[in-house]
């Protein structure tokens, strides 16, 4: 991936540089020089010939206790599509990603670079979510081609737009093994969630906490996000589930209880009504299927999102955080890379596209009915400046040829014949074709 950016005194940098804890504190004081300057860092694209400007933005956070200035990197205003597909700062066309599905104005950039959404539960304690939006309602609201979009988001979209700022569905072999480090994962989450506005005076950090092993700031982080939300606020804990339960509890009515990987650490208890165990089996198949085998047998890891009412007490003389769910939402990953997968086939080709060193994206439905058209995965590092989609298609049902049918329509009417890649993994299980070739000025680092 792209994310080499030259600063107005004409040194360079790389963006990745904010995750390395070697180069993290150079990175940030040229960031702080940069920050109210009256010339803008560039990055390596360009668009009508000239260089594509960024905006640095301050913040405050809590790190060791006290305040802390950290400064970010973000796209201008209305620029994500005009950035080259392997660029770090490129952000989907809308209309060829899952956040077409929502009605105008449900994520919307904001002139401070950042990103405005309307959730269908606020972070208030006292919002309740709202009722599902009617489909043909929806449609006259701007669905286009009589598609129904929805008037909010979910939880699944909230973290499949966490997710997508993070950069956490693409790949690029230089990533190598950093993706198995749970704090590397957290601060990009956590940059992401900076950028994220779901109200007025509200930034989405300041209600996330994320739970994983091997991570030293988290517990003191979870008890300080927990006192802040106190009584008023919902928290967001986002993390590798490890599993969910229906309890038969002796000395009250069932519930359902999730675990976190890691959550021992932070002394956490996540429970929800009982009827969620059956919600979730019926939203999330493949996840929950996945969570009942043991660990060692697991293909996939299960990342959630949970948005709950959180009390913080003693046991013991421990911190003690007890969470009362009021939504979960999952997402099934590849372990290694994290990236996004939905069936078997797909973890096939997205293992096989990091054994072979490819750099790719998986674009994320978000909250988008079926209908829409999205590609499985985008390869990064061939000739095409838009990146080359891919299509597993593993069913071969009647009902489901119709749907082929349109997608390759699509994919031949936009890319042309022969510039996209798919494979028929029902008439050939196991054995897909050859992967589109890198392009020559791309070394499948995608750094050139």
């Amino acid at each position: 991936m792209r994310d080499w950016v030259t600063f107005p005194d004409g040194t360079r940098g790389r963006r990745s540089w904010d995750a390395d804890p070697q180069r993290s504190g150079a990175w940030q004081r040229r960031l702080a020089q940069a920050w109210g300057g009256d010339e803008r860092p560039v990055c390596d694209c360009r668009h009508q010939g000239q260089a594509m400007g960024l905006s640095v933005h301050r913040c405050l956070r809590q790190r060791d206790g006290r305040q802390v200035e950290v400064y970010h990197l973000a796209r201008l205003r209305n620029q994500g599509a005009l950035h080259h597909v392997a660029c770090s700062f490129h952000e989907a066309d809308p209309r060829c990603d899952g956040r077409g599905g929502y009605v105008e104005g449900v994520v919307r950039e904001r002139d401070d670079g950042r990103i405005g959404v309307t959730l269908c539960r606020g972070l208030r304690c006292l919002d309740v979510a709202a009722a599902p939006a009617d489909p043909a309602q929806a449609a006259r609201q701007g669905g286009g081609q009589g598609a129904a979009r929805q008037a909010r988001m979910t939880e699944l979209g909230l973290l499949h737009l966490l997710w997508e700022e993070a950069g956490l569905n693409g790949w690029t072999p230089r990533l190598g093994r950093a993706r198995r480090h749970w704090p590397v994962v957290r601060e990009a989450l956590d940059r992401a969630a900076l950028r994220i506005v779901p109200a007025r005076n509200q930034i989405l950090s300041d209600r996330l906490a994320m739970i994983g092993y091997a991570d030293d700031d988290g517990p003191a982080l979870l008890r300080e996000t927990a006192r802040n939300c106190g009584d008023t606020w919902r928290i967001l804990l986002l993390g590798i589930v490890d599993d969910i339960a229906l309890v038969n509890w002796k000395d009250g009515p069932p519930f359902c209880a999730l675990h976190f990987d890691g959550a021992g650490a932070y002394n956490l208890r996540v429970s929800a009504a009982s009827v969620w165990h059956e919600r979730v089996a019926r939203r999330y198949p493949m996840a929950m299927a996945a969570l009942a085998l043991p660990r060692a047998e697991r293909a996939i890891r299960v990342v959630g999102l949970v948005t709950a009412t959180v009390r913080v007490g003693l046991d013991r003389g421990a911190a003690l955080v007890r969470c009362r769910a009021d939504d979960i939402a999952l997402m099934e990953v590849e372990p290694d890379t994290l990236t996004p997968v939905s069936s078997s086939h797909e973890l096939a080709i997205a293992r096989a596209l990091v054994e072979q060193r490819r750099s790719f994206i998986r674009p994320l439905r978000f909250d988008a009915g079926r209908e829409a058209v999205l590609p499985d995965f985008v390869l990064t590092d061939t000739s095409d400046p838009r990146g080359t989609p891919m299509e597993v298609f593993g069913r071969a049902d009647e009902a489901y040829a119709a749907r082929r049918a349109e997608k390759a329509r699509y994919y031949d009417e936009v890319y042309g014949q022969a510039r996209w890649w798919h494979w028929d993994a029902v008439a050939s299980p196991g054995r897909w074709p050859d992967f589109p070739p890198v392009s020559p000025q791309r070394s499948g680092d995608g750094d050139a």
